[in-house]
This record gives structure tokens, sequence and C-alpha cells, in this order.
């Protein structure tokens, strides 16, 4: 069974490995939140129970969804168990532990004790998962900051944390094939100057993903330069501020905060350039995995996950977290060489096509939990 706290994080990310855990014989459930993303699970054929469990640290909601999971456990004779994100693999991993479950699995997208956080929260963090440790039988991580610390830190045994390269891109989706007319179409559709150049940013709208530092390099950038748009997809609870705030500071013709996107890969396309100055709790970052699919250089910080994806100088560059400074002049840089922008695009392109392409990673992830559940 895998259990997260919303249903969408498996629609998002998960069903290729389901499906390829079925294709090995394998019976597998899904326990999410009770919402409408669980009709797109049920439409792809596979079984699917719902929780109790909200975004809350309410100790009266997390006992309910404790033993509401632990009677799907219970009823499904369960074998083994693998949680995702931090609150539902806490509540995941408890009631697990409750119902008798012989293999627990954390599959961390991203340990929550993230480096460059606040000491306090990273200490609790880090003593929670410490705790839970010793009900958990495999820890499976994607980066190497989380490898480092669950081998010598979290788990008992080193031989039980397990390192994979993340969820993978789908190569045919995400390619590097434009047309001009897809680029004349966005650049109507988003009053964007023809002859423009193109920076794209896609995050969950928080301060944590970098998007403030995103906006203060890009105002960088258009005090010099007038042939730069730039865009920024995704929504979240920063949405209207950073919208007002562009507006305030007369950059609606420069800078276009779009919202969630189904056409992401379009973007990617017509982009000369990704950035992410993320500081957030990074597992490996899936949109600097699409933009290198499509042969775009990628500027990242150095900060956990981010690192893991990009190779510094060679498929774009790893700047400081919340420099807004070092940011405008690598975009700067990067807009000003076209050679070099092609150079690294077509580096990253390569680097994916080696070690993050879906079929690929999903064999691995599936290999992965199997060796988990041997002694």
């Amino acid at each position: 069974m895998h259990i997260t706290r919303a249903t969408l994080m498996v629609c998002q990310f998960m069903i290729p490995l389901i499906k390829e855990q079925q294709r090995r014989g394998h019976n597998v459930l899904v326990c999410g939140s009770d919402d409408e993303d669980v009709e797109t699970l049920l439409d792809q054929g596979m079984d699917v129970c719902v929780h109790t469990l909200q975004r809350s640290l309410n100790p009266w909601t997390i006992m309910k969804a404790i033993r509401v999971i632990r009677g799907h456990l219970k009823e499904h004779a369960t074998e083994v168990v693998v949680c995702h994100s931090p609150l539902g693999a806490g509540v995941g991993r408890i009631a697990a532990w409750v119902a008798g479950v012989p293999h627990v699995l954390y599959f961390a997208h991203g340990l929550p004790c993230a480096p460059g956080q606040n000491r306090i929260k990273w200490i609790l963090w880090f003593v929670l998962e410490k705790l839970l440790a010793r009900i958990t039988t495999g820890l499976i991580v994607m980066n190497r900051y989380d490898q480092a610390l669950g081998e010598k830190r979290i788990m008992r045994s080193p031989s039980r944390v397990f390192r994979v390269p993340g969820m993978g891109i789908c190569l045919n989706t995400y390619h590097q094939t434009g047309s001009a007319d897809e680029r004349r179409a966005l650049e109507e559709e988003l009053a964007i100057p023809a002859g423009s150049k193109i920076v794209l940013c896609i995050a969950y709208l928080i301060p944590e993903k970098g998007i403030y530092v995103y906006f203060q390099a890009a105002r960088k950038v258009c005090l010099r330069r007038s042939d730069v748009h730039f865009l920024i997809a995704g929504d979240g609870p920063q949405q209207q501020a950073l919208t007002t705030t562009v507006h305030v500071t007369q950059m609606s013709r420069r800078f276009s905060v779009l919202g969630w996107r189904t056409d992401v890969d379009r973007l990617m396309r017509c982009a000369e350039l990704f950035v992410l100055p993320t500081h957030y709790f990074e597992g490996l970052p899936v949109s600097i995995l699409e933009a290198m699919a499509c042969g775009k250089p990628v500027i990242a910080t150095r900060h956990r996950g981010c690192e893991d994806a990009v190779v510094d100088q060679e498929t774009g560059y790893l700047i400081p977290t919340k420099d807004p400074t070092q940011l405008a002049k690598r975009m700067a840089e990067l807009l000003d060489d076209e050679a070099l922008r092609s150079r690294m695009g077509r580096a990253g392109r390569q680097r994916v096509e080696a070690g993050f392409e879906q079929r690929h990673c999903t064999q691995v992830i599936a290999d992965v939990i199997d060796r988990a559940c041997t002694p």
C-alpha cells in the first residue's frame, strides 16, 4: 500500500511506478485524501482507499487518521507499506506499526530536516525522523544530502538506506524540438514582443521556492536590457501577492505571473533558459529535469536536490541561495551567449537521457522497493 496525505501526489508522480508494480504481479492499493484526484486513479484502474488526514497537526485528527489507515491495512492484509510526504509518512508508519505490517518503507521525496532551515525546526524534524526510524524498515531517498543523513544519523543501519534517481522524465513529452509557430503563438498569447528572449521559472508560489529572488533578479536584468521577458508558472498562496508586486513595481510588461499551466512542456521549449532559485525541502526537482530534457540550460541554487540534477558549468550554473545579484549575473551571461546556452542545453539533455529517463527510474525504484523488503 502506498500512503500519502494528498492523493494528488500519487496522480502527479507515482502512477508509472504503481503500474510497474502491478505488472510485476503485486496487488497495489493507494491510501490518500478523499477528493477529486481519487477519480483520476480509479480511471487508471487502481484500487484506492481514503483516510481522514488533513494538513494539520491536531492530535485528535492524527489519531483518527491512524485508526482509519490501520483499519485499511488490516482489511487488506497488507505486507508492505510505502509512505510518502512528511505528514503522511509519519502517520502512515505509525499506523503500519500498530497494524503489524512487516515491511514499512519511507519514500522521502525530500527529508523534512533540510539544509538552510531554521535550526530549531531542523532539530525537531530530525528528532521525529530518528524516532520514526525505529519502526521503519527502509528509507528511500533521492539525493546525496538525504542519503548521507539517513545513513549516518537516522537509520540504525546504513544498508537500509536506498538512493534512487527521482521519478524520472518522459522524454516523449519533454523534448527539444520546438517550432517557430509555437513560439509565435506563445508570444501572441502572453503579449511578449517578437524577438524577446524568454526566461522561465516553474514553482509552487511560496517564498521558499525563491520566487521573490527570481523577481528581484529579473528587475536587475531589466535595468540593463529591454529584450528579455520573464515568466513564472505555478499556483500557490503567494500568487496574488506576487502579481500585486509585479504591478506596483511597473514590471507587468516584462514579468508575467501565469498561474497554473497545463502546457509546461510548451513553455520549456519556447524559453531560452530555466531558473529555480529554491531553498525549499527539495528532493530532486522535477522541473529542472524537465528543462534539461527540453535542452535548456538551468540556473539553480547550491541546495539539496538541485546539486544532484545540475552539473555546475556544464548543464547550467549553481548559485548561492537567496542571492538575486548572482542570479541576475548568471542569467545575463546565458542570455548574451547563444553558443553557451546551446552547449549547456545539449549536455543537460544527454544527462537526462543517461540517468533520469522515466522508464529507467521506474524500474530502479520498483527494484529498490522489492530489495528493501528483504532482510
